[in-house]
């Protein structure tokens, strides 16, 4: 790209002109302005942040998927998204199609940088609130997120938080070899001092609320283009990706997801819905069983009011007619999904309704969901309760249902519908983004509730607590004291130390005596090596780390016992002792869960899949304020008890696994437990982890990203280029060069 076209869309960023929007546009709201005239310049400036916003906002799917292992393409895929699948960089260059332009977000940067600069956050209402300071922090949010969305795509890019104004000042800018430039592995700490400071301005006065987006329909409201700066500030963290910023990044997440209070002023987080997903058997023709979702409810259904918030987040919304604003057609079009607009006009020729109609066109699908994706959903176990007709719960047997793999798979991905073109359920259609066929006016959704426990469980696992990551998937986190094990006498089993160290003590004859530390009924250490090596500098035995005999520390087999009462143990009755010992604030939640049984999943008698009925037993749910948690993977493979022990979805079993599959590693519950190689425990949760959200949040652009991250924490190449392998061998060469991750950034 020429100089002087940065150079005009800098310049045009910057202007307050551009926030201006027509009365009908999408980001105007549909409720009347005169309150807001004596900010009206800054005003407008803001909804002109949000407008640009739409300009990134599905490039942030189509990169994110496009890159990833869960599409493949078609026949009929075009040159410049084939050149994004294959990261094939002399052809995806900037400009060579609409989704990369990097000018794009350094248009919304500098237009953030402008409103930053200009806004008086200073000037007050009547009743002394201020005008814009909500928007103020939001506008840190939007500038934050894409900054992070520019590193993850090109790796290494020029920072400034200055507006450029002038030819004059972005020529000096360009020019200066001294420039600032960031990376996933200091934005964070670039960014942080700005979002931090705002955080009590969102607290306490909540987002920007202008009622609904959209024209005479509900379609999106205003809080749900909101980005709440603790999950903003979480993914800087966790992009950074070392153990402390982990932990800074779980805090973030957890000051989030710990929020349950509706005060009208910001959405609050708690815990996963327990309805989100719900999955039975249903007659597939006369000799075959399929399962399909009979009920449950989509996260983009829920963004049209303030007080819905079970799961949805975060929306970059489309309009639905380009009389009114951008009509976000390019997600539908790659997946195969012919957009047609249909307008309505009263007898004066004004606009009173329009709609998107999406019709699944064979020869316009590109991208399609990849063998590696039904591969991982169909390696999962979905599990269910089988008994006789009238059964009760406690006589049916929990049952690993052959042939059905992840339920989640039945809902991306189109199983069901013919189509009037003759189109039939045996051309897949990745449906996710529009659920059956229909337009949805609020995607991408870029955040929403089960990311963000996601992403919290990735955090917490680095920050040293991967039991508690493993909470998240299964069973979810709550305030229950049911829910966990507690450190008082008679809890535990009692365990000796795994490592035990041999010296000399001369005694009161002077005479030279071996003694082990520690002793064999001392219950206060236990664990890894550095436990048992800082209890002997504490205890004056050796004076330092270099002063301990190697060959006298050695490793004594114990026999494992994780809680001392299996009749009564907590459902969290695998969390890991050392974790439950350090108890920090960051997993002390305050909803509450439901401490018996939540909804299971029973087919009465064996026979009974065959004439595919199924009977979904409920049990009384909580009053008030509590509210029933769950664990994300529980979505796609089965709705089981609170205290499922019998499940193959345990942590014992599935770190075990990981670590022979993945790593060539044996592990027993002991080594686990006792710290024989945390390193690969915390390994094995994180594919698990990545696992998950693949499972969860297939085709919604994060998939990429999430690969990304995690190569770049471990400093693995090999994680991100063996993935892809899965889709294209010849990716697993190329990408084992980080720099083949990263589009060429203009230098002009």
């Amino acid at each position: 790209m020429k100089k002087k076209s940065i150079i005009s869309l800098l310049i045009g960023a910057t202007m307050f002109g551009l926030g201006a929007t027509s009365c009908q546009d999408m980001l105007s709201p549909s409720s009347e302005r005169h309150q807001y005239e004596v900010a009206q310049d800054t005003l407008y400036s803001y909804w002109g942040i949000l407008k640009s916003m739409q300009n990134i906002g599905e490039r942030y799917v189509i990169l994110g998927e496009c890159r990833g292992e869960l599409v493949d393409e078609t026949s009929y895929i075009t040159d410049s998204i084939k050149a994004i699948l294959d990261f094939d960089m002399a052809t995806a260059i900037d400009g060579s199609c609409r989704y990369l332009k990097a000018s794009d977000y350094y248009h919304v940067i500098n237009s953030c940088n402008a409103y930053i600069a200009n806004c008086d956050t200073l000037r007050r209402t009547g009743t002394l609130q201020p005008y814009m300071l909500k928007e103020y922090a939001q506008v840190e949010a939007i500038r934050a997120w894409t900054y992070l969305q520019l590193v993850q795509v090109y790796g290494k890019v020029p920072f400034y938080t200055e507006p450029l104004t002038t030819t004059d000042k972005i020529n000096s800018f360009m020019s200066d070899p001294n420039k600032k430039m960031v990376t996933v592995d200091n934005l964070a700490d670039e960014l942080a001092p700005y979002l931090t400071a705002m955080i009590p301005v969102e607290n306490q006065y909540g987002f920007p609320q202008y009622e609904k987006y959209g024209f005479t329909k509900e379609v999106c409201h205003s809080t749900k283009c909101m980005i709440p700066l603790n999950i903003i500030l979480g993914d800087l963290y966790l992009a950074k990706g070392d153990a402390a910023s982990c932990q800074k990044a779980a805090e973030y997440y957890y000051n989030y997801l710990g929020n349950t209070q509706n005060t009208g002023k910001i959405t609050p987080g708690g815990p996963l819905p327990d309805d989100y997903d719900f999955y039975g058997l249903k007659p597939e023709g006369a000799d075959k069983t399929e399962y399909e979702m009979l009920g449950g409810y989509w996260p983009w259904d829920e963004t049209g009011a303030v007080n819905k918030n079970r799961e949805s987040i975060t929306a970059i919304p489309s309009s639905t007619n380009k009389l009114w604003g951008t009509v976000l057609r390019g997600v539908n079009g790659v997946f195969g999904y012919d957009a047609e607009i249909s307008v309505r006009t009263d007898e004066n020729d004004t606009v009173t309704t329009a709609s998107v109609t999406l019709t699944p066109q064979y020869d316009k699908k590109q991208l399609a969901a990849s063998q590696a994706y039904f591969d991982l959903c169909n390696a999962q176990k979905f599990e269910i309760y089988i008994g006789a007709p009238n059964a009760d719960l406690s006589d049916c047997v929990l049952t690993v249902d052959p042939n059905v793999g992840d339920a989640r798979q039945y809902w991306v991905r189109d199983v069901r519908q013919t189509y009037p073109n003759g189109l039939t359920n045996t051309e897949k259609f990745i449906t996710k983004q529009n659920p059956g066929g229909a337009f949805t006016t609020v995607y991408p959704m870029i955040y929403r509730k089960s990311m963000i426990w996601l992403r919290y469980a990735e955090a917490l696992n680095r920050a040293g607590y991967p039991s508690y990551a493993f909470a998240i998937l299964k069973n979810g986190l709550c305030n229950n004291e049911q829910w966990y094990p507690t450190t008082e006498a008679g809890d535990f089993a009692v365990r000796d130390s795994a490592y035990h160290y041999s010296y000399t003590e001369t005694d009161a004859n002077g005479d030279e005596i071996t003694k082990v530390f520690p002793e064999e009924t001392d219950e206060t250490v236990y664990g890894t090596q550095d436990a048992i090596i800082a209890a002997l500098i504490a205890n004056g035995i050796v004076s330092d780390a270099d002063a301990v005999v190697a060959e006298n520390l050695t490793w004594e087999p114990v026999e494992y016992e994780n809680w001392a009462d299996e009749s009564s143990r907590a459902v969290l009755n695998y969390l890991d002792r050392r974790e439950v010992d350090r108890n920090p604030s960051f997993l002390n939640f305050k909803f509450l869960s439901f401490n018996a049984q939540s909804n299971s999943q029973i087919v009465l008698s064996r026979s009974s899949l065959n004439s595919r009925s199924l009977n979904f037993r409920g049990y009384s749910l909580p009053s008030g304020d509590d509210a029933i948690t769950t664990g994300v993977h529980s979505r796609g493979c089965g709705s089981l008890k609170c205290d499922e022990r019998q499940s193959v979805y345990n942590y014992v079993d599935c770190v075990t696994q990981k670590a022979l599959e993945n790593y060539g590693v044996t592990l027993t519950k002991e080594d686990i437990y006792n710290g024989v190689d945390d390193a690969t425990v915390q390994n094995c949760v994180e594919d698990l982890i990545i696992d998950e959200c693949a499972l969860e949040l297939a085709f919604e652009g994060t998939r990429f990203f999430d690969l990304m991250r995690v190569a770049h924490r471990r400093n693995d190449p090999s994680y991100l280029a063996n993935h892809l392998a899965k889709r294209n061998p010849a990716l697993g060469v190329r990408l084992l060069d980080k720099d083949a991750w990263y589009f060429p950034l203009p230098q002009n």
